[in-house]
């Protein structure tokens, strides 16, 4: 984990994203360097090749008795050249690779690290499937930009700083003319980045939107089947199919204008070198074998820009991805734990005093509620839909936090603590069940050691939850697969693998969501029977609209618009004719 965490601490700017990349391989900067000089070693056939051809053709042109050892030794050179690349080049990508395969990890290890870290309010309001293209597509850039730089940008620039001083040690003339292409190169770079860089924002902007409205769709399709919406969905998946094809297109033009514009112009500037040097060499300025030298050299120039003007698009699809990247990683909307008290043990005692909660830009959803919860007592949470009750149950499990007021556990004030400790002792029933797939063995034992769950405990757990019940349905029993999502089983199996996951920890605190909505009645039954022995000792927590579940609390709050108004036993608020009174009559005459 120290890998992620020094990526975390590296003070990542999205703003400025050539110094985070040099950052990012900060950690792996022997491998970085090692790479470079291997570079440098294996690319020398190339920067030398021209020096050679050149000596070869003037003792040629210029033949005497020392012609054929001139020759022999500059074949001897290069050849040794050529077959150290084998070697060199191999070494030169196992060492780029580890660093980059390296960062590859750390960055993912770091956005997921972060993703655990960001609240619940951020990942309600940011679409899974955009947080999936940054995992995935984001990461994926950064590593294709390191590579580019490596092979591109440093080979290229390699090349001109050779060509341009080896050019100097024979013309000066001749490097002076080498030199005034840059700022050309520099001047077309400029002329295209900032459209580029639009485009490719735009783009990958829409990417990200299509990568999350997939994800919808696929997610939506039993309910677009179940209401004949096929046509619909295909539509409107077309429309954003449509933005992303001429948003490509559109940036494929310009990145086609952008090559094709500086390819014809260093075309024509190496034709006039190829005029400028035969000139010299015809008025005997320089020798014949010189002008295929620094033909070759020039070539080397414009090859090399022409390169670095050709994958710009790749690189700067790479920053803009650290910009991407940085929405995640620099996000301050974090569940802040360093520094603050470990929990090492939870009894169960609850107090609000004075709790106020609003979400942004929203009216208060809680108003000033004051309530203290003993351990081991049974809470359950009425009212109807928008009146606090999950908001209430979050606060609990510290997923939100007050906007005013203090909720204290234990007689300590819940901003002071470590929230990570603290979940060790609590367990969560929540009303969209979601499991993976895997067996029902693995779901249940999620985030468990499996050594420590003795099987006598985890048969218990499977009868009280009823689990056992439709296992010898399946072919598999415990271990049968599941399906994606769970897909595989009815709602209520699912429930009760979710009960069952929650009540394995043997925790000291309990919250139950409408943990039994999606149950048939008898099954609400065993599981009710299941509860009364479970919650002993533990503080519970649950929310339920069907009242036949709250019957086992020993207390029930009553919400209305973030209030309380009514407080006491089933018994004692169904006597009262309150608001829960009209609720129960309400259910039983339904029912």
């Amino acid at each position: 984990m120290k890998s992620n965490r020094n990526l975390l601490e590296i003070n990542y700017r999205s703003l400025s994203p050539v110094k985070t990349f040099i950052a990012l391989f900060r950690a792996e900067h022997r491998n970085v360097i090692l790479a470079l000089v291997l570079l440098i070693i294996k690319h020398s056939p190339a920067l030398f090749l021209p020096v050679i051809i050149g000596n070869v053709i003037n003792a040629i042109v210029h033949a005497d008795g020392t012609t054929w050892n001139r020759i022999i030794w500059n074949s001897a050179f290069i050849t040794f050249l050529f077959i150290q690349n084998i070697f060199t080049h191999t070494l030169f990508v196992k060492s780029l690779s580890k660093a980059i395969r390296s960062v590859e990890k750390s960055l993912r290890s770091a956005l997921v690290k972060r993703m655990q870290e960001l609240s619940i309010a951020f990942h309600e309001g940011f679409e899974s499937g955009r947080l999936q293209t940054k995992v995935l597509r984001d990461v994926e850039s950064v590593e294709i930009l390191a590579r580019q730089m490596a092979n591109a940008v440093f080979t290229g620039l390699l090349n001109i700083v050779f060509a341009v001083v080896v050019t100097l040690l024979y013309n000066v003339y001749v490097a002076a003319f080498y030199v005034l292409t840059i700022p050309l190169a520099t001047l077309l770079i400029q002329r295209f980045r900032t459209k580029m860089a639009r485009s490719n924002e735009a783009y990958r902007n829409e990417l990200e939107n299509m990568s999350a409205r997939v994800n919808e769709m696929v997610q939506m399709i039993p309910i677009t089947r179940a209401h004949a919406l096929e046509e619909t969905e295909i539509n409107s998946m077309d429309e954003h199919f449509e933005r992303v094809r001429w948003g490509g297109i559109r940036l494929d033009i310009i990145n086609a204008l952008f090559g094709a514009s500086a390819w014809v112009t260093f075309q024509v500037f190496q034709f006039i070198c190829l005029i400028v040097t035969a000139l010299m060499a015809y008025y005997k300025l320089i020798q014949v074998g010189d002008v295929f030298m620094y033909q070759g050299f020039f070539a080397m120039i414009i090859n090399s820009v022409n390169t670095i003007i050709t994958i710009l698009p790749e690189l700067n699809r790479g920053f803009d991805s650290i910009r991407s990247l940085g929405e995640i990683l620099e996000c301050p909307d974090i569940e802040e734990n360093q520094g603050k008290s470990t929990v090492d043990d939870v009894q169960g005692d609850f107090q609000f005093q004075n709790v106020t909660f609003s979400y942004t830009k929203r009216a208060e959803v809680l108003h000033s509620l004051s309530l203290d919860i003993k351990q081991g007592e049974c809470i359950a949470f009425v009212g109807a839909s928008g009146a606090g009750k999950s908001t209430l149950m979050n606060l609990i499990i510290g997923y939100l936090r007050p906007v005013k007021g203090t909720i204290l556990i234990d007689g300590k004030d819940m901003s002071t603590l470590d929230l990570r400790t603290y979940r060790r002792f609590i367990s969560v029933v929540p009303q969209n069940i979601i499991l993976f797939s895997g067996t029902i063995k693995e779901n249940i034992l999620y985030g468990l050691d499996k050594e420590i769950v003795t099987e006598e405990w985890f048969n218990h757990i499977l009868n009280v939850s009823n689990v056992d019940q439709f296992l010898k349905d399946l072919p598999q029993g415990i271990d049968s697969r599941i399906g994606e999502y769970g897909n595989l089983l009815s709602g209520g199996q699912k429930q009760r693998i979710a009960i069952a996951r929650s009540l394995i920890r043997n925790p000291k605190i309990i919250l139950f969501d409408e943990a039994t909505s999606a149950l048939d009645a008898e099954s609400e039954k065993h599981i009710q029977d299941a509860l009364v022995n479970l919650v002993k000792g533990r503080t519970t927590f649950m929310v339920a609209h069907r009242l036949s579940t709250v019957k086992i609390a020993n207390r029930i709050i009553v919400l209305d618009k973030g209030n309380i108004v009514e407080s006491g036993s089933p018994s004692e608020l169904i006597s009262k004719g309150g608001l829960f009174a009209r609720y129960y009559n309400l259910q039983r005459n339904v029912n």
